[in-house]
This record gives C-alpha cells, structure tokens and sequence, in this order.
C-alpha cells in the first residue's frame, strides 16, 4: 500500500518538476480548464485552422502577453469516421498568437504517445474522461485522490503489457498558496493483480 503510493507520488513528481520547467520556461499564465475559458481564449480557440475530417476540442489553456498575446491549447483530436470504424485520437497543443484582433495559428504538435492502427503493441488513441475505460477510471481516481497536489485528468490513453501502462493527461495545481496550475502528462501501471506501480 504505502510503498504503491510513494512510487507513484515519485512518477507524478518527476512528471511535474520537467512540466513546471518547460512551463516557466516559456512565461505562460496559469493553466485554465476549457470550461473556464474567459472570451479572450473563446475567439483565440475559434481561429485554430479548422481541418477537413477532424474535430478540435479544447482540454485547457494558458496565454502569454507579448507584444501581442500568444494562447497555447492543449486539445482532443479526434478524426471523423463512419459509425462502424475505429475512432482514432489524440492530443495536440496548439498555439495562436493575437495582435490588434488579428489572429494566427503559430505551431500545432501531438502531445500524446503514437498510436499504431491497429493499436497492437502500442498505446490506444487518446479517450476523453467519460469515455475511459474502467480500468482507466479507476487508476484515475487513485491518482486524483492523492495528497498535496489537485489533478484534473482529461484524457487517457493505455497500453497493453503484462499488466497496462497509462498516459494520463491532466491539470495539476500544487496545494500551495501561490500554486500555478500547469498541464502534466502522468505515467502509471497497473499490474496484472490489478495493483498500481510506477511506471518504469
């Protein structure tokens, strides 16, 4: 049990330390939840280059003033597909930069482990929250209940090994007066008892 919690509470620390680096690195604001989105990062998400076949979903957000703002969007990724065929996602972060109300797309990047299609061998594509699976849900949970730090997991991914490797995606903001929220990727593995292990 207590040893289960520390090795992942050292996986989430390590993920956190490199995420808090390349965060402040840049001078971003604080993460924000998609649904917490005031109407600047409404009309800056409302001018990412929209692609035949595919449908963007804002997770979280942070800006940047310059001279100008920049926006960077962690997003769902998520091809469209008939009914039958195999959804295919994943999580790209985005970034529009906006000066004097006009707005252009700077970068797009996948965030998420690659997928293989069929997935054999590699991680599945990327679930948004209501569509983990129930293992998914309940490592999730595990994590979110940890103390000292709030997790937000937005997306997920896994992969079959002896056991299962998660990819969690989440908002995590330090239990700290001045605590930034930052966007984190949290890996962890569940054993074949069902027991959760750092991931190696």
């Amino acid at each position: 049990g207590a040893r289960r919690v520390l090795n992942i509470t050292l996986e989430i620390a390590k993920e956190n330390i490199m995420s808090q680096a390349i965060h402040n690195l840049g001078g971003f604001g604080s993460v924000v939840l998609a649904k917490d989105f005031n109407q600047e990062f409404i009309s800056a998400f409302e001018h990412i280059n929209k692609r035949e076949g595919v449908n963007i979903s804002p997770l979280a957000g942070q800006s940047q003033v310059v001279n100008g703002i920049n926006f960077a969007f962690y997003c769902f990724v998520e091809q469209v597909t008939a009914p039958d065929l195999p959804k295919i996602s994943n999580l790209e972060l985005v970034t529009v930069y906006e000066k004097d109300g006009t707005y252009t797309q700077t970068s797009s990047r996948v965030i998420s482990e690659p997928v293989l299609f069929p997935p054999i061998g590699s991680f599945d594509s990327a679930a948004l929250r209501a569509n983990f699976t129930d293992a998914e849900a309940q490592t999730a949970e595990q994590i979110e209940s940890l103390v000292g730090v709030h997790y937000d997991i937005l997306a997920a991914q896994q992969q079959v090994v002896a056991g299962l490797n998660f990819a969690f995606y989440a908002v995590v903001k330090p239990a700290t007066l001045n605590g930034q929220a930052y966007f984190a990727q949290i890996n962890a593995y569940r054993n074949l008892e069902g027991k959760i292990e750092r991931a190696e």
